[in-house]
Protein backbone atom coordinates (compact mmCIF):
# COMPACT_ATOMS: atom_id res chain seq x y z
CA UNK A 1 0.00 0.00 0.00
CA UNK A 2 1.20 3.41 -1.03
CA UNK A 3 0.85 6.57 1.57
CA UNK A 4 1.10 10.28 0.73
CA UNK A 5 1.87 12.89 3.63
CA UNK A 6 -0.93 15.54 3.78
CA UNK A 7 1.02 18.75 4.63
CA UNK A 8 -1.85 20.69 5.75
CA UNK A 9 -2.22 18.67 8.83
CA UNK A 10 0.54 16.98 9.52
CA UNK A 11 4.21 18.75 10.93
CA UNK A 12 1.69 21.32 12.65
CA UNK A 13 4.14 22.42 14.96
CA UNK A 14 5.65 24.48 11.75
CA UNK A 15 3.90 27.60 10.59
CA UNK A 16 4.35 27.29 6.89
CA UNK A 17 3.43 25.09 4.46
CA UNK A 18 6.86 25.41 2.42
CA UNK A 19 8.18 24.76 5.53
CA UNK A 20 6.54 21.62 5.97
CA UNK A 21 7.84 20.62 2.94
CA UNK A 22 11.59 21.13 3.68
CA UNK A 23 11.15 19.34 6.89
CA UNK A 24 9.19 16.30 5.12
CA UNK A 25 12.36 15.87 2.90
CA UNK A 26 14.86 16.83 5.44
CA UNK A 27 13.96 14.08 7.61
CA UNK A 28 14.17 10.54 5.90
CA UNK A 29 10.66 8.77 5.77
CA UNK A 30 9.13 5.68 4.12
CA UNK A 31 6.00 7.88 2.65
CA UNK A 32 7.68 9.50 -0.28
CA UNK A 33 4.13 11.49 -1.64
CA UNK A 34 2.39 14.29 -0.55
CA UNK A 35 -0.88 16.19 -0.64
CA UNK A 36 -1.97 19.36 0.35
CA UNK A 37 -5.15 20.70 1.06
CA UNK A 38 -4.67 24.53 0.71
CA UNK A 39 -1.25 24.98 -1.51
CA UNK A 40 -2.33 28.96 -2.99
CA UNK A 41 -1.12 30.06 0.19
CA UNK A 42 2.16 30.44 -1.34
CA UNK A 43 2.96 31.33 -4.85
CA UNK A 44 3.83 28.72 -7.74
CA UNK A 45 7.26 30.58 -7.61
CA UNK A 46 7.60 29.83 -3.95
CA UNK A 47 6.92 26.44 -4.42
CA UNK A 48 9.33 26.15 -7.40
CA UNK A 49 12.22 27.74 -5.25
CA UNK A 50 11.38 24.98 -2.08
CA UNK A 51 11.23 22.05 -4.39
CA UNK A 52 14.43 23.13 -6.12
CA UNK A 53 15.85 23.71 -2.97
CA UNK A 54 15.47 20.33 -1.89
CA UNK A 55 15.81 18.06 -4.43
CA UNK A 56 19.14 19.48 -4.29
CA UNK A 57 20.10 19.46 -0.64
CA UNK A 58 18.62 16.12 0.30
CA UNK A 59 18.19 14.61 -3.19
CA UNK A 60 14.19 14.01 -2.29
CA UNK A 61 11.39 15.75 -4.44
CA UNK A 62 7.99 14.09 -3.54
CA UNK A 63 5.42 12.85 -5.76
CA UNK A 64 2.56 15.55 -5.72
CA UNK A 65 -1.07 13.44 -5.49
CA UNK A 66 -3.82 15.35 -4.74
CA UNK A 67 -4.66 19.31 -3.83
CA UNK A 68 -8.24 20.62 -2.94
CA UNK A 69 -9.68 23.27 -5.00
CA UNK A 70 -10.65 27.15 -3.48
CA UNK A 71 -13.53 26.36 -1.17
CA UNK A 72 -16.43 27.96 -3.94
CA UNK A 73 -17.84 28.88 -0.46
CA UNK A 74 -15.01 31.21 0.45
CA UNK A 75 -15.01 33.13 -3.13
CA UNK A 76 -19.21 33.82 -3.54
CA UNK A 77 -21.76 33.14 -1.60
CA UNK A 78 -24.20 32.23 -4.63
CA UNK A 79 -23.87 30.15 -6.93
CA UNK A 80 -21.98 30.69 -9.88
CA UNK A 81 -22.48 30.55 -13.81
CA UNK A 82 -20.02 28.17 -14.77
CA UNK A 83 -18.08 30.79 -16.53
CA UNK A 84 -17.44 32.59 -13.11
CA UNK A 85 -16.82 28.82 -11.44
CA UNK A 86 -14.00 28.67 -13.67
CA UNK A 87 -12.50 32.23 -12.95
CA UNK A 88 -12.71 32.05 -9.30
CA UNK A 89 -11.90 28.33 -9.04
CA UNK A 90 -10.93 26.07 -11.81
CA UNK A 91 -8.31 27.85 -13.56
CA UNK A 92 -6.49 28.34 -10.33
CA UNK A 93 -6.73 25.06 -9.31
CA UNK A 94 -5.53 23.56 -12.83
CA UNK A 95 -2.81 26.28 -12.52
CA UNK A 96 -1.44 24.62 -9.48
CA UNK A 97 -2.33 21.18 -10.27
CA UNK A 98 -0.25 21.40 -13.96
CA UNK A 99 2.71 23.59 -11.91
CA UNK A 100 3.03 20.01 -9.28
CA UNK A 101 1.84 17.65 -12.10
CA UNK A 102 -1.21 16.27 -9.98
CA UNK A 103 -3.70 14.03 -11.58
CA UNK A 104 -6.42 14.35 -8.18
CA UNK A 105 -8.20 17.26 -7.40
CA UNK A 106 -10.66 17.12 -4.67
CA UNK A 107 -13.20 19.84 -5.49
CA UNK A 108 -14.69 22.17 -2.61
CA UNK A 109 -18.23 23.73 -3.64
CA UNK A 110 -20.64 25.55 -2.04
CA UNK A 111 -23.11 25.56 1.13
CA UNK A 112 -26.61 25.04 1.34
CA UNK A 113 -28.51 28.83 1.72
CA UNK A 114 -30.84 27.12 4.70
CA UNK A 115 -29.57 25.63 7.30
CA UNK A 116 -30.89 22.00 7.26
CA UNK A 117 -30.70 18.56 9.13
CA UNK A 118 -28.73 15.75 8.20
CA UNK A 119 -31.85 13.72 7.32
CA UNK A 120 -33.78 16.80 6.09
CA UNK A 121 -33.39 16.64 2.39
CA UNK A 122 -36.31 19.38 1.35
CA UNK A 123 -33.90 22.30 0.35
CA UNK A 124 -31.51 20.13 -1.44
CA UNK A 125 -34.17 19.53 -4.34
CA UNK A 126 -33.12 22.48 -6.21
CA UNK A 127 -29.92 23.33 -4.72
CA UNK A 128 -28.37 19.88 -5.71
CA UNK A 129 -28.95 20.14 -9.63
CA UNK A 130 -27.01 23.13 -9.94
CA UNK A 131 -24.41 21.81 -7.40
CA UNK A 132 -24.41 18.79 -10.05
CA UNK A 133 -24.08 20.97 -13.38
CA UNK A 134 -21.03 22.94 -11.49
CA UNK A 135 -19.66 19.28 -11.17
CA UNK A 136 -19.94 17.88 -14.77
CA UNK A 137 -18.34 21.42 -16.00
CA UNK A 138 -15.11 21.08 -13.85
CA UNK A 139 -14.70 17.42 -14.80
CA UNK A 140 -15.38 18.63 -18.68
CA UNK A 141 -12.54 21.32 -17.85
CA UNK A 142 -10.21 18.12 -16.03
CA UNK A 143 -9.85 15.87 -18.44
CA UNK A 144 -8.03 17.28 -21.27
CA UNK A 145 -5.33 17.80 -18.46
CA UNK A 146 -5.97 13.68 -17.50
CA UNK A 147 -7.36 14.97 -13.87
CA UNK A 148 -9.70 13.18 -11.84
CA UNK A 149 -12.04 15.36 -9.59
CA UNK A 150 -13.14 14.20 -6.73
CA UNK A 151 -16.31 14.94 -4.30
CA UNK A 152 -16.46 14.23 -0.19
CA UNK A 153 -18.90 14.39 2.13
CA UNK A 154 -17.82 16.92 4.49
CA UNK A 155 -18.64 16.16 8.57
CA UNK A 156 -17.55 18.79 9.70
CA UNK A 157 -19.13 21.39 8.16
CA UNK A 158 -22.83 21.66 8.91
CA UNK A 159 -23.96 23.41 5.81
CA UNK A 160 -22.36 21.88 3.52
CA UNK A 161 -23.96 20.49 0.12
CA UNK A 162 -22.54 17.34 0.58
CA UNK A 163 -22.82 15.51 3.74
CA UNK A 164 -23.99 11.69 2.71
CA UNK A 165 -22.16 8.89 0.79
CA UNK A 166 -24.82 7.65 -0.66
CA UNK A 167 -25.62 10.76 -2.19
CA UNK A 168 -21.98 11.51 -3.38
CA UNK A 169 -22.33 7.96 -5.51
CA UNK A 170 -25.51 9.05 -6.84
CA UNK A 171 -24.36 12.50 -7.78
CA UNK A 172 -21.01 10.82 -9.98
CA UNK A 173 -23.47 8.43 -11.15
CA UNK A 174 -25.86 11.55 -12.23
CA UNK A 175 -22.98 13.42 -13.14
CA UNK A 176 -21.60 10.67 -15.37
CA UNK A 177 -18.09 12.08 -16.07
CA UNK A 178 -15.27 9.53 -16.35
CA UNK A 179 -13.15 11.70 -14.37
CA UNK A 180 -15.73 12.55 -11.93
CA UNK A 181 -15.28 9.78 -8.43
CA UNK A 182 -15.51 9.94 -4.26
CA UNK A 183 -13.31 10.26 -1.79
CA UNK A 184 -13.51 7.58 0.52
CA UNK A 185 -12.49 9.49 3.86
CA UNK A 186 -12.40 6.72 6.86
CA UNK A 187 -12.91 10.36 9.66
CA UNK A 188 -15.87 11.48 7.54
CA UNK A 189 -17.23 8.25 7.12
CA UNK A 190 -17.41 7.12 10.07
CA UNK A 191 -18.63 10.25 11.68
CA UNK A 192 -21.82 10.72 8.90
CA UNK A 193 -22.77 7.04 9.31
CA UNK A 194 -20.62 4.52 11.06
CA UNK A 195 -21.34 1.36 9.88
CA UNK A 196 -17.76 1.53 7.90
CA UNK A 197 -17.49 -1.95 6.01
CA UNK A 198 -21.17 -1.71 4.73
CA UNK A 199 -20.65 1.87 3.69
CA UNK A 200 -16.83 1.00 1.98
CA UNK A 201 -18.73 -1.48 -0.02
CA UNK A 202 -21.78 0.74 -1.24
CA UNK A 203 -19.08 3.20 -2.63
CA UNK A 204 -16.16 1.07 -3.87
CA UNK A 205 -17.36 1.51 -7.23
CA UNK A 206 -16.68 5.16 -7.40
CA UNK A 207 -14.03 6.00 -5.04
CA UNK A 208 -10.89 7.60 -6.93
CA UNK A 209 -9.16 8.67 -3.73
CA UNK A 210 -8.70 7.42 -0.40
CA UNK A 211 -7.63 9.99 3.32
CA UNK A 212 -7.44 8.25 6.92
CA UNK A 213 -7.30 9.11 9.97
CA UNK A 214 -8.92 8.26 13.22
CA UNK A 215 -12.05 9.69 15.06
CA UNK A 216 -13.44 11.08 16.76
CA UNK A 217 -9.73 13.20 17.24
CA UNK A 218 -8.71 12.94 13.65
CA UNK A 219 -5.71 12.39 14.39
CA UNK A 220 -3.17 9.30 13.62
CA UNK A 221 -5.16 6.12 12.39
CA UNK A 222 -3.04 3.87 14.82
CA UNK A 223 -4.00 5.49 17.96
CA UNK A 224 -6.86 4.18 19.84
CA UNK A 225 -10.02 5.66 18.37
CA UNK A 226 -13.78 4.40 16.97
CA UNK A 227 -11.94 3.01 13.80
CA UNK A 228 -9.61 -0.20 13.45
CA UNK A 229 -7.63 1.05 10.36
CA UNK A 230 -5.66 -2.17 10.03
CA UNK A 231 -8.94 -3.63 8.84
CA UNK A 232 -10.41 -1.39 7.06
CA UNK A 233 -7.44 -0.69 4.42
CA UNK A 234 -7.37 -4.42 4.56
CA UNK A 235 -10.90 -3.93 2.92
CA UNK A 236 -9.71 -0.56 0.66
CA UNK A 237 -6.76 -3.05 -0.85
CA UNK A 238 -9.04 -5.15 -2.83
CA UNK A 239 -10.31 -2.70 -4.91
CA UNK A 240 -8.08 0.53 -4.36
CA UNK A 241 -4.36 0.18 -5.14
CA UNK A 242 -3.67 4.04 -5.30
CA UNK A 243 -2.65 6.07 -3.04
CA UNK A 244 -3.98 6.58 0.35
CA UNK A 245 -3.57 10.55 2.00
CA UNK A 246 -2.35 10.59 5.45
CA UNK A 247 -4.98 13.57 6.51
CA UNK A 248 -4.59 13.51 10.16
CA UNK A 249 -3.69 16.37 12.85
CA UNK A 250 -0.25 15.23 14.18
CA UNK A 251 3.12 17.24 14.89
CA UNK A 252 7.25 16.74 13.49
CA UNK A 253 7.97 13.96 15.75
CA UNK A 254 5.84 11.73 13.79
CA UNK A 255 7.83 10.08 11.64
CA UNK A 256 5.09 7.75 9.90
CA UNK A 257 7.18 4.64 10.92
CA UNK A 258 3.65 2.90 11.19
CA UNK A 259 3.19 2.95 7.72
CA UNK A 260 5.73 -0.21 7.25
CA UNK A 261 3.82 -2.48 8.73
CA UNK A 262 1.25 -2.11 5.45
CA UNK A 263 4.03 -2.09 2.80
CA UNK A 264 3.21 -5.39 1.58
CA UNK A 265 -0.62 -5.17 1.93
Amino acid sequence: MKFCANLSTLLQDIPSLTDRYIQFCRVPSLVNAIECQNPYLHSIDEWNGVIGKCTKEYKRTPKWILINSPPLFDKCKDIPSNDDFENKVLKQTLEYAKAFNVRKVHLILQDTNDVYEFLQQEPLIVFMPKMEDLLKYAARFMAPHNITCVIEPLSIRPNYYLRSYPLAKEIVRTVNESNLKVMLDTFHLQKLHGNITENIDLIKEVVGHVQISQTPLRDSPMNSGEVDHKYVLNCVSKFYTDYVGLEYNAKSDDTLSWTESFKNV
